[in-house]
């Protein structure tokens, strides 16, 4: 399981939002939670949240969002992050949570926002909270830093919304939907341009395009079959000119450097592919 830090879509949103299934792209690269995974690659999106090869990568709203904002209990699950339509087994979830922190409780709650755009605002994520007033009295050095960090119930990022008409709660869903499509459609657009991504809820996300791409998997494949660390690996990226992949990227791919065959085979297939195409143009030239 790639995206287990992901909510699990529910009926609801199934029902309400329906699903959007892609066209199978041949080109591209994907990496979810540092483990390759060979193309063909569809994207889909299935009520709040997008799949590839029915596997959840993206969901930027989670639908409880949608349930605070109208007052109504949470609604039933229906697919995994695998995009199973069943639970997965307790022994499962424990062999998991081995090697997946768990994730922040924050992300699964309502966020507050302005407009449709702040639900998907990743950056938003990762800035700090608002710096409180400034006291009128003067306060020692250890009040101060209490009173810098926010309690859960008082930041103003995870607090629920005021609730909504109806009205508002369905015109916000389809804004979700008319943006999830959207994204939907980029990615697989991106993909049959032949770019790669890396995603994962721990790591940063890294995208880039095929000549960035060509240029990894040069690399990757013998430097993933001969590294002994995450450290080593990342060191011999670098000496192959790969700098764009962090530290914490080159440790999801350590946990899966068994996939370096498959890179491997994906290599050679580059080669034999840009073989071809050159020789087609020799061809085409002499004529």
């Amino acid at each position: 399981m790639f995206s287990a830090e992901l909510t699990e879509v529910c009926e609801d949103a199934i029902a309400e939002m329906g699903t959007t299934s892609g066209i199978p792209q041949m080109n591209g690269f994907v990496f979810l939670e540092g483990r390759y995974l060979p193309p063909p690659y569809t994207v889909s999106r299935k009520g709040n949240a997008l799949f590839i090869n029915r596997i959840q990568f993206e969901q930027p709203v989670a639908w409880s969002y949608f349930n605070a904002a109208d007052g109504v209990p949470t609604a039933k699950k229906a697919v995994d992050a695998d995009g199973d339509f069943q639970a997965v087994s307790e022994k499962a979830e424990k062999a998991v949570a081995k090697d997946v922190q768990p994730a922040q409780t924050a992300s699964d709650k309502p966020k507050a926002v302005k407009s449709i755009d702040d639900l998907f605002d990743d950056d938003a994520k990762d800035k700090p909270a608002a710096k409180p007033a400034a006291p009128v009295a003067k306060k020692s050095a250890e009040e101060t830093a209490t009173a810098a960090v926010p309690k859960a119930d008082e930041d103003a990022s995870v607090a629920a919304p005021t609730q909504r008409s109806p009205e508002d709660v369905k015109r916000l869903k389809g804004e979700v939907k008319a943006k999830l499509d959207a994204m939907r459609k980029g990615y697989e657009q991106s993909l049959a341009r032949g770019e790669f991504f890396f995603f994962g809820q721990r790591n940063s996300r890294v995208n880039g395009n095929y000549g960035t791409a060509r240029a990894l998997m040069k690399v990757l494949p013998n430097a993933l079959r001969q590294s002994q660390s995450a450290q080593d690996l990342m060191q011999r990226l670098n000496e192959g000119d790969v700098y764009f992949l962090d530290l914490g990227n080159c440790a999801a791919l350590f946990r899966n450097r068994n996939t370096f065959p498959q890179l491997e085979e994906r290599r050679q297939k580059i080669e034999e592919d840009e073989k071809y195409e050159a020789q087609r143009r020799n061809r085409s030239s002499a004529w």
